[in-house]
């Protein structure tokens, strides 16, 4: 009478399904129970008896469907725990290659209303997935005992129409919410590159037509509901027309053969409408059950996300040697070797998609290479810890996390240790004294959120200074300077040059203020270093 539900990814954690596994248990002994205290009534009914075994079987199942339904609510909680500390440990082995726009909305949709979608399913979802279709059959049995085979027969009958007419109502609902999960996935990330390129949109677009694109995806995703409830209606009303069948077909039946007792036409017809009552509340239920269809779906995606396995025992860093070693990565790279000594300054230069950030990012490891090695200090990067590896390494982007907060709190994410006089004078080195100047708070003035009341070259001096805070043995900037003006980038060159450490940037500008001491240039070919 429904499809099994949707199996759990292999990924959720073993606890999860385990909780899940006991609640259902619990679910169909509801059924059970339940179906016991109808057929006794029923034939208590039919053969005249006194109410004292009714009356014990009705107990019994409503002291089941008590614990149970408590259960589902206790579980419910533990589970919204369980899920959340699986997608947490997720987001912290996953590859941050991983994480682009499409995946950021979908890991935010997940957090945020996922998760907490789920906390129902114990107690409710499960309640209607197995007690909905399991007990029109026990009752089916039911019927047989307190009549005969053929009033369970006619049953039977009326109730396999009435499930066929809901699954072509059902089948209409599914394509329709279906639909309608597209456009909300498309509406959230719409709305997260609304958020990210608001200043963009607005100076190339206008007020007026910047929220253009988020308006006609949120107009779909309207649409797309409104054809999900006309489905869901449909599929209601279908449910209330057809559970009164087998009710209807025992009367039929008696009426026809004529040999059967009054009592027992009445006993059968109890149980039969409450055989059909469960259709109805499958039927109303379709739109939750597609929407735990999705959910899972969804979570699923998120807790499978790939990751970068990490040894056992970490290897042992002798030096800062950095090495790449006939380097291939799809799209873009290939054949890419190089030696960068110790405290050498590395300039990656090359045309717009010749992989400069995916060589950045390798070195990171963001990634690990479709081929070929990167070492450390002669350790492979695939045989370090990835909090052994961010001991060694300091990373600004040219779009740096600005976070709500203070400047002090934002820099001192590089060394949270690090003494107020510490703090102030990595914010000095980066070029921020007028921004420290500005705001008699100085350096614990609020950056705003995500930096907002900072422009976009103090940003990057923000990320500089918590850089130059943390003090790593290898520093790589990805553009990092690319919003600043000559004079600050003067200011910023001097400071790491004199921390003496290595350093990999990636640059547009000239790059002879850095004064390298290597290039890498990528072509998308077979590439090497030069001095």
């Amino acid at each position: 009478m429904t499809s099994a539900p949707q199996q759990l990814s292999p990924g959720f954690p073993t606890v999860v399904k385990r909780k899940i596994a006991s609640i259902s248990l619990g679910w169909v002994l509801v059924a059970f129970t339940e179906a016991a205290a109808y057929t006794t009534l029923g034939a208590s009914i039919a053969r005249q008896q006194g109410p004292a075994w009714v009356l014990v079987t009705a107990v019994v199942a409503i002291a089941v469907t008590v614990v149970v339904s408590r259960s589902g609510y206790i579980t419910g909680a533990g589970l919204a725990a369980d899920l959340y500390r699986a997608v947490g440990e997720t987001f912290s082995r996953a590859k941050l290659s991983w994480f682009t726009e499409s995946n950021r909305a979908l890991a935010g949709d997940v957090a945020g209303r996922t998760i907490p979608s789920l906390m129902s399913v114990p107690a409710h979802q499960l309640q209607t997935l197995l007690v909905a279709p399991l007990l029109p059959v026990l009752l089916v049995i039911g019927v047989w005992i307190v009549g005969d085979g053929w009033l369970a027969a006619v049953v039977a009958v009326l109730i396999g129409v009435a499930f066929a007419a809901q699954v072509a109502a059902q089948r209409s609902l599914a394509r329709a919410d279906a639909a309608r999960g597209r456009s909300e996935h498309e509406a959230h990330e719409s709305a997260f590159e609304f958020l990210d390129h608001l200043e963009l949109l607005r100076s190339a677009l206008g007020n007026r037509h910047a929220v253009d694109r988020l308006t006609d995806r949120w107009e779909a995703q309207a649409q797309a509901l409104r054809n999900t409830n006309r489905a869901t209606a449909t599929a209601a009303f279908l449910a209330t027309a057809v559970s009164v069948l087998p009710v209807l077909g025992i009367i039929l039946w008696g009426a026809v053969t004529g040999g059967y007792d009054s009592s027992v036409l009445l006993a059968t017809a109890i149980l039969a409408l409450r055989a059909s009552a469960p259709l109805e509340a499958f039927a109303l239920a379709a739109l939750s059950v597609n929407d735990l269809r999705h959910a899972v779906t969804r979570l699923g995606t998120i807790v499978n996300a790939p990751d970068l396995p990490e040894p056992s025992r970490p290897g042992a860093i002798r030096g800062h040697v950095i090495e790449f070693e006939r380097l291939s990565h799809s799209p873009v790279l290939s054949d890419v070797s190089a030696v960068l000594p110790e405290g050498s300054t590395v300039i990656v230069e090359g045309p717009t998609g010749s992989g400069k950030s995916t060589l950045l990012s390798l070195l990171l490891r963001f990634d690990d290479p479709d081929e070929g090695r990167v070492l450390l200090g002669g350790a492979d990067l695939r045989d370090m810890h990835h909090a052994q590896l961010m001991e060694h390494v300091a990373y600004v982007p040219q779009h740096p996390d600005v976070f709500s907060g203070t400047l002090a709190e934002n820099i001192r994410l590089g060394d949270p240790a690090a003494s107020d006089d510490a703090v102030i004078d990595a914010a000095r080195r980066a070029a921020l004294g007028e921004v420290i100047a500005r705001s008699p708070l100085g350096v614990h003035q609020e950056a705003g959120h995500r930096g907002a009341n900072l422009s976009g070259g103090e940003r990057q001096r923000v990320a500089i200074a918590r850089a130059l805070l943390k003090n790593a043995p290898v520093l790589v900037l990805d553009e990092a300077t690319s919003a600043l003006d000559a004079q600050a980038e003067r200011t910023v060159v001097e400071s790491i040059a004199a921390t003496r450490g290595t350093v990999v940037l990636v640059t547009h500008r000239s790059s002879e203020i850095w004064q390298p001491s290597l290039r890498i240039t990528l072509s998308g070919e077979s590439d090497r270093p030069h001095a």
